[in-house]
């Protein structure tokens, strides 16, 4: 089925216009266009995702269709971060984040983040 027919059958399911689940998430509506566009292959960011995940109360596994089960999973329901109490600045401040001898930037920490949560997601890394 795919992310983007997943999307699609939940947002109809519900009776939500593109525009509308657009609103509700924040973004913009031509994301929700690409994102059910399976031509397009898009996929959002880990953040956008576990929201549409939470909205419609299914697991990112399922969205991601990975697996047909749309109950969400207790290791998906205790998946907190420290970092998710911390700005990006108050984490280079408390850690200092070095590479190669500079300072991470935000972008950089934000995309390291990023990075680890979808490999801990992809390999139920322990926490």
């Amino acid at each position: 089925m795919g992310f983007s027919n997943r999307l699609e059958t939940l947002r109809k399911s519900i009776n939500l216009s593109q525009e509308e689940l657009a609103k509700i998430l924040n973004i913009d509506r031509t994301s929700i266009v690409h994102y059910e566009n399976s031509k397009s292959g898009r996929i959002p960011r880990p953040d956008t995702l576990e929201e549409i995940a939470n909205f419609f109360g299914v697991s990112i596994d399922y969205l991601l269709d990975r697996t047909d089960n749309k109950e969400v999973t207790i290791e998906e329901e205790g998946f907190i971060s420290d970092t998710d109490d911390l700005s990006l600045a108050e984490l280079q401040k408390k850690y200092q984040i070095t590479v190669d001898g500079e300072p991470a930037s935000d972008e950089e920490l934000e995309g390291a983040i990023d990075f680890i949560r979808s490999l801990r997601e992809k390999n139920s890394f322990p926490q």
